[in-house]
């Protein structure tokens, strides 16, 4: 409910237009960390993230939305990995439920610490069991590669210590997602504090 009443002080237009930033923003800056760099994170919900803080969890649903149609409309090929897209529905849902929920206006620095760790721990495991049950789906699909770039060493260097192909699509995730899901989470909600000192922010 706190969600839509914060929603409702702006116009529809406003918050499709920041939807879409946060998309092409996440967009660019996975592409950018993940891609060009190769660096072992996917740094793909930042924005996602931040907006769902700042607007409620739906908005960041929406982003993500975004996110895939920017992806779709720079590559124009619809891949199986697109089905990811779920991954960033949940972040977005978990980021914006869990500030509606747990995170006060009086909250000492040291709590809101707290609870940002928390925020991080949940979102790894959300975003693991998420990812390696996609991946799984998708590795049984034939001429689908259910490895990335973040967990494809991982996966070739555990592969033969679970007997479960879920487990291990699941597992090789964590180590990635306690870094990410960290920076992802901290990172997101700067953006969100931010954004409260612009003149948009000012209303809420």
């Amino acid at each position: 409910m706190k969600a839509n009443c914060n929603s409702r002080k702006y116009s529809v237009l406003t918050l499709l237009v920041l939807s879409f930033l946060c998309g092409l923003l996440d967009y660019f800056i996975c592409d950018f960390v993940a891609w060009v760099n190769n660096l072992p994170l996917f740094c793909d919900t930042i924005f996602i993230m931040a907006l769902s803080f700042f607007a409620g969890p739906w908005w960041g649903v929406l982003a993500s939305f975004f996110y895939h149609v920017i992806d779709f409309a720079f590559n124009r090929t619809f891949e199986l990995g697109h089905l990811f897209i779920l991954c960033h529905f949940l972040a977005a849902l978990t980021a914006g439920y869990f500030k509606i929920w747990f995170i006060k206006k009086e909250d000492t620095n040291i709590a809101l610490f707290i609870k940002l760790i928390v925020l991080s721990i949940v979102m790894c495991l959300v975003m693991s069991i998420s990812g390696g049950i996609i991946g799984y789906i998708l590795a049984n699909i034939e001429e689908y590669n259910f490895a990335s770039s973040q967990t494809d060493f991982l996966t070739f260097l555990w592969q033969n210590r679970f007997e479960s192909q879920l487990l291990l699509l699941i597992a090789v995730r964590i180590p990635v997602n306690i870094a990410d899901r960290f920076i992802c989470v901290f990172a997101s909600w700067g953006v969100y504090l931010l954004a409260r000192k612009l003149p948009v922010g000012k209303k809420l």
